[in-house]
C-alpha cells in the first residue's frame, strides 16, 4: 500500500518568487528531469551573459586575466564542495574528468580495473578502453538494487583482487537514483591500496559538501557535476585531487599552462568558454539566497514523495511492483519501475522520452538497467505538484499505450 502524501504548495523566495519563475525553462513543458542537463536560473544566466559580453569585449585581457578568475572561482566553491581550493581543477562535465583520470593513470598488463553495473554508460566505456590499453581486465560488482550500505559494500569488495588498480563508484548513480557507501569504500580503498574514482555526477547539492567524503586521502579522486543540482550553466564541473595523484593529473588538453601544478594546469585550455564553471559560485549563493538549500533538499524530498504517491498507483495496473525498492535511495531523485518491455533498451529509452516530451508536455527520466525501464524523477526549486499532476494525467496513459504495444507484440 502506497501512503498519501500531502499536496506540497510551491516553494517560495524571499523575494516572493516561485521556483518557476526565477527558472528560465519553456512554461509549456513540464521539466522533471534535472538529472540528465540540468536548468539554469535567470539570474545566473544574467551573470554568465554579462561575463560572455566581458570575454567579447576584450579577448586578450580576457584570457590574460582567466587563471586568477578560475582561481578565485575556486576558492569560492571550497566550502560548497566540501574541498580545499587547491584540491578543485575545473573539468567539462563529470565523464571529461573519468577520462582525466584515465589518461592519468597507469596500468600493467594483467592488472584489474572493478566497476559496478551502476557505473555510467560513458564512464564504463572509458573504463574500459583505459583498461585495453594496458592489457588490463575490466571486473563488474553486481548491486543488487535493494542493497543497503553493509550490502554494497560487501558486494564490491567481494570483487576486489590482489589485481585490483583502480576502482570506480558512484556516489549517486544515474541509471538507478541510488546512493553507496562511499565513506566505508573509501576506507576499503586505503585498505587495499588501489586508486578509488567516485563519481559524484549527481551528488554536488543534493548532498552538503559532497566530496567531503573523500577529505584526506591522497589515492582518492572525486568528480562531480555542478550544471545538475547546483544549476550552474552548462559545461562547468569539478575533479578533487590531493597530493602524488594530484601532481600526476594532467588536462586532456596540453595548452600553455600545462607546465603549471595542479590544478592550475586546468585553468586555461585553448579558447574554451569557462563562463559556464564562472558563474557556479554566483548561482549556488543566489539559491541560498532566494530559498536556502536545506529548504530546498527538504522540498525536493517532500516533493518526490508526493510524485511517487500518485504515480505509483497508475503504474500498478501495468506492473506489479512500481515503487522500486532501494537499499539507499536519494528521495530528491525517486525511482520508479515501468512496465515490462516499456523502455528496456536504449531505444525504446528514446522512444519512451521522445513520446512523453511531444504527446504530454513532460520531460522526463527515462532509464534503462539491466534490461528494465525507469522513470528517474527529480524534484528542484522549479518543480511543483502539478508537474507530477501532468504526467500523472497525460504520461501515465502514453506508457500505458506503449506496455500494451509490446503485450500483444509479445
Amino acid at each position: 500500500m502506497i501512503p498519501a502524501v500531502a499536496r506540497p504548495a510551491p516553494l517560495v523566495s524571499t523575494e516572493g518568487t516561485t521556483g518557476r519563475e526565477e527558472w528560465a525553462l519553456d512554461p509549456a513543458q513540464r521539466h522533471i528531469n534535472h538529472g540528465s542537463y540540468g536548468a539554469v536560473p535567470r539570474r545566473t544566466l544574467a551573470f554568465q551573459q554579462a561575463l560572455k559580453n566581458e570575454l567579447e569585449a576584450n579577448p586578450l585581457q580576457w584570457f590574460d586575466t582567466l587563471p586568477d578568475r578560475m582561481a578565485a572561482e575556486r576558492a569560492a566553491l571550497a566550502a560548497f564542495l566540501g574541498a580545499e581550493p587547491h584540491e578543485i581543477a575545473a573539468v567539462p562535465n563529470a565523464s571529461a574528468a573519468a577520462s582525466v583520470m584515465f589518461g592519468s593513470l597507469r596500468l600493467n598488463a594483467g592488472d584489474e580495473v572493478l566497476i559496478t553495473d551502476h557505473v555510467y554508460g560513458a564512464v564504463a566505456l572509458g573504463a574500459r578502453r583505459f583498461a585495453d590499453r594496458w592489457g588490463a581486465v575490466v571486473r563488474v560488482a553486481a548491486v543488487p538494487l535493494a542493497a543497503g550500505a553493509e550490502e554494497s559494500l560487501d558486494a564490491i569488495a567481494s570483487a576486489v583482487t590482489s589485481r585490483t588498480r583502480v576502482a570506480i563508484v558512484d556516489h549517486i548513480s544515474s541509471a538507478t537514483a541510488r546512493g553507496f557507501p562511499i565513506a566505508e569504500i573509501v576506507e576499503l580503498a586505503q585498505q587495499h591500496g588501489f586508486t578509488l574514482l567516485v563519481d559524484g555526477a549527481h551528488a554536488a547539492g543534493i548532498l552538503e559538501s559532497a566530496a567531503e567524503v573523500a577529505a584526506g586521502t591522497e589515492n582518492v579522486v572525486w568528480f562531480g557535476n555542478l550544471h545538475k543540482f547546483p544549476a550552474a550553466p552548462r559545461p562547468a564541473a569539478v575533479l578533487v585531487a590531493r597530493g602524488a595523484l594530484a601532481d600526476a593529473t594532467h588536462p586532456l588538453i596540453d595548452s600553455w599552462g600545462a607546465g603549471l601544478p595542479y590544478p592550475d594546469r586546468f585553468d586555461q585550455q585553448g579558447t574554451i568558454d569557462t563562463t559556464g564553471f564562472l558563474s557556479a559560485s554566483f548561482g549556488i549563493g543566489e539559491i541560498e539566497r532566494l530559498f536556502g538549500w536545506a529548504e530546498l533538499r527538504r522540498y525536493g524530498a517532500e516533493l518526490g514523495a508526493y510524485a511517487v504517491s500518485i504515480l505509483a498507483p497508475a503504474l500498478g495496473e501495468w506492473v506489479d511492483d512500481p515503487v522500486v525498492e532501494l537499499g539507499m535511495p536519494e528521495p530528491l531523485q525517486p525511482l520508479l519501475r515501468l512496465p515490462e518491455g516499456v523502455a528496456a533498451d536504449a531505444a525504446g529509452q528514446r522512444a519512451l522520452k521522445n513520446a512523453l516530451s511531444r504527446e504530454a508536455g513532460v520531460e522526463a527520466g527515462v532509464m534503462t538497467w539491466n534490461g528494465g525501464g525507469y522513470l528517474r524523477l527529480s524534484a528542484h526549486a522549479y518543480n511543483e505538484a502539478e508537474d507530477y499532476e501532468r504526467l500523472l494525467e497525460r504520461g501515465i496513459p502514453v506508457i500505458a499505450r506503449i506496455a500494451a504495444e509490446h503485450s500483444r507484440a509479445h
